[in-house]
């Protein structure tokens, strides 16, 4: 496994063009799915790269590294790249489980997904949350009829750092170390210390730092929730520490950051006081 990076979205939801470039190894909290409707995909998914046809549809699961290795000129076609927990009924195999290919082959799919995604591409650009959201739906529910998530513990073949990252994906709100992660996998402290400085080249603090402004990001657009209470929803002991980290990654305040997104009168007035 290469160089990864966590990369941060800025936006929640996106439905539009395919990757039309190659892109380095990395890793998010959201599923991507690409649905290649015309020439070639090469991509790197777990450690096994797979090569992507026309009518092809690839599924990455939020936690799993991949990398866009080759895209041919005339490539094009629909990528959907949403939170696995904005459509509830879905959020446990999203997030819990794995499926034992990433790539559902055109003679594999239901026609309804092929009638989707013709849809979807006519309507580029999207307009509206509420048509978004359905078409989510709407793949979701035929997409679980074509591809079966298995538990995780199946999938044998998912080397150490895969699983150290979907561990880390489903545990990060919640108190974790370096060591209480290493105990529950069965590794020790060391191995996996070296995990993340010579396969991931991430330090393991920074990564779950990452985790949780990518999830306090997420927060921070509904005005319902304060600062404090988002600090502590995304597994911050305090505010203080919570602003400081935001702050180093976002180069930006919480308070800054919201401000982008929901509108004033809305806002649960909560200055930035942490230095």
């Amino acid at each position: 496994m290469g160089t990864l990076f966590y990369e941060i979205r800025d936006d929640e939801t996106y439905i539009g063009q395919i990757c039309d470039h190659p892109f380095p190894l990395h890793v998010h909290d959201v599923v991507e799915i690409v649905c290649l409707t015309n020439g070639v995909q090469k991509m790197t998914i777990s450690g096994t790269q797979y090569t992507i046809t026309a009518g092809d549809i690839t599924v990455v699961f939020p936690a799993i590294p991949h990398s866009y290795d080759f895209v041919s000129k005339d490539a094009s076609g629909v990528t959907l790249i949403f939170s696995p927990d904005i459509i509830s009924e879905f959020t446990y195999q999203l997030r819990s489980m794995a499926l034992e290919h990433p790539v559902l082959a055109q003679a594999e799919k239901l026609p309804e997904l092929d009638v989707l995604i013709s849809d979807m591409q006519k309507r580029f650009p999207h307009h509206g949350k509420g048509l978004v959201y359905g078409y989510l739906h709407l793949f979701l529910s035929f997409l679980f009829k074509c591809v079966k998530p298995v538990p995780m513990e199946k999938q044998m073949h998912y080397d150490l750092s895969c699983q150290v990252l979907r561990y880390i994906g489903e545990h990060y709100l919640e108190p974790i170390t370096l060591e209480t992660v290493a105990r529950m996998l069965g590794v020790s402290r060391i191995h996996l210390s070296h995990i993340f400085s010579q396969q991931l080249r991430i330090n393991f603090r920074q990564y779950i730092n990452a985790l949780r402004i990518d999830r306090a990001c997420f927060l921070l657009r509904n005005p319902a929730h304060s600062i404090s209470e988002v600090a502590y929803l995304c597994g911050y002991g305090n505010p203080r520490t919570f602003h400081r980290a935001f702050l180093a990654q976002c180069r930006m305040t919480p308070t800054q950051y919201r401000r982008q997104f929901v509108e004033p009168d809305s806002i649960f007035q909560e200055e930035d006081v942490y230095t």
